[in-house]
């Protein structure tokens, strides 16, 4: 296998950041409370909902295992997961946390780093600069007087960092440069434009909302004018080297362990809807910061939460704004509904005057997109025209088209043609016009739930190969001596076979840590973490291994008689060579008969 990892990381520094990680501790420092149990540690688990604790943590395998929701991986896949990272963010964050050196590409690769880091330490600072000024400046008095009228407390300002630019253009560059930061480096995060009479601020006289990447480094402003003639109201950064709004949700950084939680996400338009719903404690909740939905944006929910929940002002144009963003959500196969809210209300204004209990029942009943899109019609036009309604059905229509699941599909056809009086089959021929295909069924969102099936009784013997050699890896180069993995008929025993297999090279035992790191896929790590997690492994694993081979060669055995028959009468072969054939695969298959020590037919 390859020495090196994602980003060329050595695999030993990758061992080393691991084993150096303690798995408690890492997951404590994430807010998880976890409590003694026996040799272990327990805790409600922060990827679903639940009263008992069935999350698990084991220091002496290094590993966490949810019996709930079947989550379960070793100290990188749970920061990837719980925190949101990608692999080399959770290398990067470990070996910081561990004061290890990690090695970079080449120079060009070090010096763009280095310059991205100066970028962001220029961006802290300048967020703290801003948030000073409006704690403290007598000049900020009237950008505190507005928060207080809003219904800002005091730990939300300071959570959220809010900050104020004073009427001042030139300040930020003289305290900036005075830090050694350049004019450049001010100009490319955006915070400051060169005009003909020098640079001066981009902000001025604005309260300013520190935007955070999903990583909670911040990446650029918001800015809200205080004054009806500082035109725009709303003033975002320009697009630079770390922002660029298509790939930025404001707060994600600080919902993602409550989007794990709720497994669903609220979307409003602004930073202050995010503010006072926050503040109120409904902490799954991001904004758009007045964009459209990006395809970037579709994607960077989807690695969170499997439903979204649109709350957009209860007016046409939060109707609009809505409906441009469905398509995108759509085609991640996400699940997407509609709150709407009172005409003239937003979530800010409607959750100060009925509260957050109030504003969380209204997203709970929110409406489908089928009967959102239909709804926004009938509350603007007459639907009974004909130019309207056919003007729906295209809307409709399009909206089916980026629907993944075939059920969904096919019941909101029979909504929408109940609602607009219109035959079934128009809605399918209108589909079929703008090009769909009818799917062999509906496909399973990665986070759906699906029912276990019985496993045949080869597969079951392939299940308790693949769980000895990861109980005892110390067995595995004796059964690849004996065994081709390429024989394993289930799918899931094949793959984790196929990474053992692999992993298996001479001289070195495998590392099952090393298979989780490797694998890439969850619900792998899942059942890997499910078998060393067991309380009582099998006694004599080599006993059982050994009766699971005669097991796995007798099947193999079968295979090939099949295969020597069906060639024979395919292709007409020599009856007398067939005939040989399948009586030496008779004769081997024999002599592995009563010899089927350790093994049960356990179901999965």
């Amino acid at each position: 296998m390859n020495n090196t990892r994602k980003g060329l990381v050595p695999r030993e520094t990758i061992d080393e950041i691991r084993s150096r990680s303690d798995i408690v501790e890492v997951i404590s420092e994430c807010g998880i409370a976890l409590r003694p149990a026996g040799r272990d540690f327990k805790a409600l688990c922060p990827f679903h909902t639940e009263k008992t604790p069935s999350f698990t943590v084991s220091v002496q395998k290094q590993i966490f295992y949810c019996f709930g929701c079947q989550t379960g991986g070793n100290v990188i896949s749970f920061v990837q997961k719980h925190e949101g990272k990608s692999f080399m963010e959770t290398i990067e964050w470990l070996a910081e946390r561990q004061n290890i050196a990690l090695p970079t590409q080449d120079a060009r690769e070090s010096a763009n780093q280095k310059r991205l880091r100066t970028l962001e330490d220029l961006n802290r600072f300048a967020v703290e600069y801003y948030h000073r000024q409006l704690l403290t400046e007598r000049a900020s008095e009237p950008a505190r007087q507005y928060l207080k009228r809003r219904g800002v407390q005091p730990k939300t300002l300071r959570s959220f960092q809010l900050g104020y630019a004073t009427s001042g253009r030139p300040e930020l560059v003289k305290v900036a440069t005075d830090k050694g930061f350049t004019i450049q480096q001010l100009i490319d995060v955006g915070l400051i434009k060169d005009e003909d009479k020098g640079p001066q601020d981009r902000f001025w006289n604005r309260i300013l909302f520190p935007i955070q990447n999903e990583r909670g480094v911040p990446v650029g402003f918001g800015g809200r004018a205080l004054s009806e003639d500082h035109q725009p109201k709303y003033l975002n950064s320009p697009a630079t080297t770390l922002y660029d709004k298509s790939n930025i949700l404001y707060n994600l950084d600080k919902a993602r362990q409550s989007l794990y939680k709720q497994q669903r996400v609220l979307l409003v338009e602004g930073y202050m809807d995010v503010l006072m719903l926050y503040q109120s404690g409904v902490e799954h909740v991001v904004a758009s910061s007045g964009t459209s939905l990006s395809e970037n944006h579709a994607r960077l929910l989807k690695r969170y939460v499997p439903e979204v929940v649109i709350v957009y002002d209860g007016d046409t144009s939060g109707f609009q704004a809505a409906q441009r963003g469905l398509h995108q959500l759509l085609a991640e196969d996400l699940r997407v509904r509609v709150a709407l809210l009172p005409a003239g209300e937003d979530p800010d204004s409607f959750t100060q005057q009925h509260g957050a209990d109030a504003f969380i029942e209204l997203t709970d009943k929110a409406i489908n997109l089928i009967e959102f899109q239909i709804q926004s019609v009938i509350q603007n036009r007459d639907i009974h025209r004909v130019d309207v309604k056919t003007q729906v059905v295209k809307e409709v229509t399009e909206t089916l088209l980026n629907l993944k699941n075939r059920v969904e599909r096919s019941e909101y056809i029979k909504y929408a043609a109940r609602e607009l009086r219109v035959d079934e089959r128009i809605l399918w021929e209108a589909l079929k016009d703008a090009g769909f295909k009818e799917t062999s069924g509906p496909r399973q969102t990665s986070r759906s739930k699906v029912k276990p099936q019985k496993l045949s009784a080869r597969a079951q013997i392939e299940h308790q190969l693949i769980e000895a050699l990861i109980q005892n890896p110390a067995l595995l180069s004796y059964v690849k001596s004996q065994f081709d993995c390429q024989h394993f008929t289930e799918p899931r025993f094949a793959k984790i076979a196929q990474l053992l297999w692999e992993a298996d090279t001479e001289g070195e035992q495998m590392d099952i840590q090393t298979l989780i790191n490797d694998s890439g896929d969850e619900a792998l790590n899942a059942f890997v973490s499910s078998v060393l997690l067991r309380k009582t492994p099998p006694p004599n694993l080599q006993a059982r291994v050994e009766g699971c081979l005669k097991k796995l060669r007798n099947f193999h055995l079968q295979d090939l008689e099949q295969r020597v028959r069906s060639h024979a009468l395919a292709e007409g072969a020599d009856e007398m060579e067939t005939l040989e054939q399948l009586v030496r695969l008779s004769n081997e298959r024999r002599a592995l008969r009563g010899h089927d020590a350790g093994v049960t037919h356990d179901e999965d």
